[in-house]
């Protein structure tokens, strides 16, 4: 009885640490590589609390490493737009101008039901009055009517997202003009938000 006790406040101790290394997300709503990493975690923890003859290094090495990779691609999507997009991809557009994108619903295999009770779970009662409605990269709905205004980020960390600038109805010759007319370079740019007129900036910090 002891030994088992032994071992599951230690593989309790190694999961908190490596839940903290890996950020608070991990708490929250996760990406997909945290989703992963989460279920990968739980079932090299599980093995050795059922089975003492499991040596405890069999489940804290590879929890540590799980921590390490999820630290490592964390960090490679920021430097990374291709891994960005590849762990962490585009919200789709299901609603845009306060029209039904029925094609990417089928694409999502999300169905109106579904759609309709997502949002009223967000007190969303009246599907007419959404003017945008996306699906977030971690499976959850968000929605703007007409009177929330919709500022979207056009450039990220120096990058452009062409996805968001194309919601908006603009292409990268209106960002080009507009920056050339704000004065601002996009390589310095920490974030860019726009609902297509209005623009706010933020610079990066010096040294980063």
């Amino acid at each position: 009885m002891f030994p088992i006790l032994i071992r599951t406040v230690l593989i309790y101790l190694v999961l908190v640490v490596s839940i903290r290394l890996t950020g608070k997300r991990q708490v929250g709503e996760m990406q997909l590589s945290e989703l992963i990493t989460a279920f990968l975690i739980s079932e090299v923890a599980a093995a050795p609390l059922s089975d003492t003859d499991i040596p405890l290094v069999y489940a804290v090495l590879p929890i540590l490493i799980l921590a390490c990779l999820e630290i490592i691609i964390s960090f490679a999507t920021t430097k990374s737009p291709l891994l960005k997009r590849f762990f962490e991809p585009p919200p789709t557009v299901l609603i845009a101008k306060g029209k039904l994108n029925q094609h990417a619903m089928r694409k999502q295999r999300i169905t109106l039901d579904e759609m309709i009770s997502a949002l009223r779970l967000k007190e969303v009662a009246d599907l007419s009055k959404i003017r945008y409605c996306f699906l977030e990269h971690n499976g959850q709905l968000s929605s703007f009517t007409a009177e929330d205004g919709l500022f979207l980020p056009v450039v990220v960390d120096g990058e452009v997202h062409s996805h968001f600038l194309s919601i908006l109805g603009r292409d990268e010759g209106w960002l080009k003009a507009r920056l050339a007319s704000d004065k601002r370079n996009r390589r310095a740019l920490f974030l860019m938000i726009t609902d297509g007129n209005t623009v706010h900036y933020i610079e990066k910090e010096k040294g980063t």
